[in-house]
């Protein structure tokens, strides 16, 4: 019986996906995609790769192009070349030469931590204007629940970060940067 952490998913440089991704192992894309993606080992992105979106993984090896918000329990490392513009949480992070990276960085043993207590801030004030039934708590806990189990229910994550990516960019483009 074959172990599904020992198997690869590849999608070659002519695909072209839009929509969620759930791969139960590691992968390499050398195409091109667009929406969620999520890849419980290892997700390599060739140097003719180009994603945007978000990408929540166990680890991440950069060559290509993302624009994407980034949560990677374990490690990023940007390969010369890489390119990566969005928020990023990870516990490690290797920035090598020509490699670029562009956006906010949290970074250390507490950054998947940190990542869930920042998306469940956000989620918070988005809601706070919407009106709620009198005593009605069922959505609330299930936020917190979503939000403190980051590694295994990640559409919570995902939907947190698609709401606030548009801010973030307006921002930074309001400010020049970017």
């Amino acid at each position: 019986m074959s172990d599904a952490r020992t198997s690869k998913t590849v999608l070659g440089p002519d695909c072209r996906i839009s929509g969620e991704l759930t791969l139960d192992n590691d992968a390499l894309i050398m195409g091109h995609f667009t929406g969620t993606l999520r890849v419980t080992g290892t997700l390599e992105l060739s140097e003719s790769s180009q994603v945007s979106g978000m990408i929540i993984a166990g680890a991440l090896r950069l060559a290509g192009h993302a624009e994407a918000d980034v949560v990677a329990e374990d490690a990023v490392e940007l390969l010369p070349g890489a390119q990566l513009v969005g928020q990023l949480y990870t516990s490690r992070l290797n920035v090598v030469e020509g490699a670029t990276f562009q956006g906010d960085v949290c970074v250390g043993p507490k950054a998947i931590q940190a990542a869930k207590e920042a998306l469940k801030q956000t989620d918070e004030q988005e809601s706070f204007g919407m009106t709620k039934p009198a005593g009605s708590n069922t959505h609330e806990q299930d936020e917190q629940e979503d939000a403190s189990s980051i590694t295994t229910v990640p559409g919570s994550v995902n939907q947190i970060l698609q709401r606030r990516r548009p801010k973030v960019l307006s921002a930074r483009n309001g400010n020049g940067i970017g």
